[in-house]
């Protein structure tokens, strides 16, 4: 409760709704007596420490008048203010909880992907590959024995997401177990990797996964082996799968050296697969499983930084709506939690990360969010562009302070990270106030072009 000054003393003021509807406006000293005074002004009751009460007369003295006349002045409007407050507070707590349904992204789903084509047209490497995985550290195994994966290769990456190396899906069906079988009901990708010229008998095996799955691609695999012919050899027999399936694109990729009998001077070579993975991501972001997949990336940083960038863009847009208070804490809400499952695969609850965003900084408003955003977040009728430099400022460096912490291996949600947290959150907040005002102060037009992702950059 908020205390003012009044004659060289500190009181406190509330409205309290009486049991017969009557509203009294109760102030409290600092030796805990209360004066509770009704619609009648001119009598109060006196409370003491102790409980006991006596009725007191308001304008008993001309010197009593002239005390309560200024003292219950300043008390009610303190106490309006507060009750201002309190219902502003509650319209942000429910745009919060609007909000947050929508923007939140639902980690409980599940994610399916069928790796299908013949022995030895090296899925598995492809696997490794489009996973960012090192050769040190790869998802499924490669050998060099030619067919070593002859069977289905069942890959849990956690509860919720699957990826299976199979012939085809009839080699599928035809195991009949129960993971199996639940796969089989929701293929969201589906991809088919082959070699060499183009082979008819493939299209039973293309057909079969785009009856079954919400997206399919083509994968020419080992296009390395076609290094020493002439370029368009690899165009050509492209040209040639695209026909004999009936398709219009196809991922001609090298995933080569993920074979752990290679010796370790000979590097990965890599190709196409960066535009395989963006394509397979740009359909699973539109089905809301893209960090499904990302969590189990070898390397975790770029989406990170998206994550961060899509929120950092979001923010400069709300901070020139009405409400922005709510929309902009949803947004470092959903980046949190995206984050949060990015690095440890588990489901931050909105209460947890709600709990998060005052712990960066050390002020008594920071155990209420709605008074901590409140007073970081200019109020609507300042300037815009003063409140998107605020807005933006904040948020990139509350996301890059809990970017910093998940990827040591710390976990945000413990008290002894608050520390870090807080250092963190001021080392980049001063960085990303610098950059930001540096592009205002050039052109304030650039406001609404900015570069985040060169913004996060310097910040990483």
């Amino acid at each position: 409760m908020t205390t003012f000054p009044y004659r060289e003393k500190r009181y406190t003021a509330k409205f309290f709704l009486a049991s017969d509807n009557q509203k009294l406006l109760i102030i409290t000293n600092s030796s805990k007596d209360e004066l509770y005074i009704g619609n009648n002004t001119r009598t109060a009751t006196r409370k003491n420490v102790h409980g006991r009460c006596q009725q007191i007369n308001l304008d008993e003295s001309p010197q009593r008048k002239e005390f309560y006349d200024g003292l219950i002045k300043e008390a009610r409007k303190v106490a309006e203010q507060q009750e201002k407050e309190l219902d502003e507070e509650s319209i942000f707590y429910q745009q919060v909880e609007t909000e947050y349904v929508q923007q939140v992204e639902d980690f409980n789903k599940t994610l399916n992907i069928a790796i299908i084509g013949n022995v030895s047209s090296g899925k598995s490497s492809l696997i490794n590959a489009l996973l960012r995985r090192k050769r040190h550290n790869p998802v499924a195994e490669v050998g060099a024995i030619s067919g070593v994966t002859t069977r289905i290769n069942i890959l849990r990456l956690d509860e919720r997401v699957r990826l299976i190396d199979s012939p085809g899906l009839g080699d599928i069906r035809s195991q009949n177990s129960k993971v199996t079988q639940e796969f089989l009901k929701n293929i969201d990708v589906g991809i088919l990797v082959v070699t060499g010229s183009a082979d008819a008998s493939q299209k039973q095996y293309f057909d079969d996964l785009r009856a079954n799955c919400n997206s399919i691609f083509l994968v020419l695999n080992k296009c390395d082996q076609w290094d020493q012919y002439k370029p368009k050899a690899l165009q050509d027999v492209s040209n040639q799968w695209k026909e004999c399936l009936g398709i219009d694109k196809i991922y001609p990729v090298s995933a080569f050296g993920y074979d752990k009998q290679l010796s370790d001077d000979v590097p990965l070579d890599l190709r196409g697969v960066d535009k395989l993975r963006e394509d397979i991501e740009l359909f699973l972001e539109s089905d809301g499983k893209k960090l499904l997949l990302a969590r189990h990336m070898g390397e975790k940083n770029s989406y990170a930084k998206g994550t961060i960038i899509t929120a950092l863009a979001a923010v400069g847009f709300q901070a020139a709506l009405p409400g922005r208070a709510a929309f902009i804490t949803v947004t470092q809400i959903a980046a949190i939690t995206s984050l949060y499952y990015l690095y440890t695969g588990k489901v931050l609850s909105k209460g947890a990360a709600l709990a998060i965003l005052p712990a960066f900084i050390s002020q008594s408003v920071a155990t209420n969010v709605f008074l901590w955003i409140s007073s970081i977040i200019p109020p609507t009728g300042v300037i815009e562009v003063a409140a998107a430099v605020t807005a933006i400022s904040i948020t990139a460096a509350m996301l890059a302070s809990i970017n910093f912490v998940l990827s040591s291996g710390m976990e945000i949600t413990e008290k002894d990270t608050t520390g870090i947290l807080k250092s963190k959150y001021n080392e980049y907040k001063k960085l990303a106030g610098d950059i930001l005002k540096q592009i205002v102060r050039t052109d304030i037009t650039k406001l609404g072009l900015l570069n985040f992702k060169d913004i996060i950059d310097r910040l990483f």
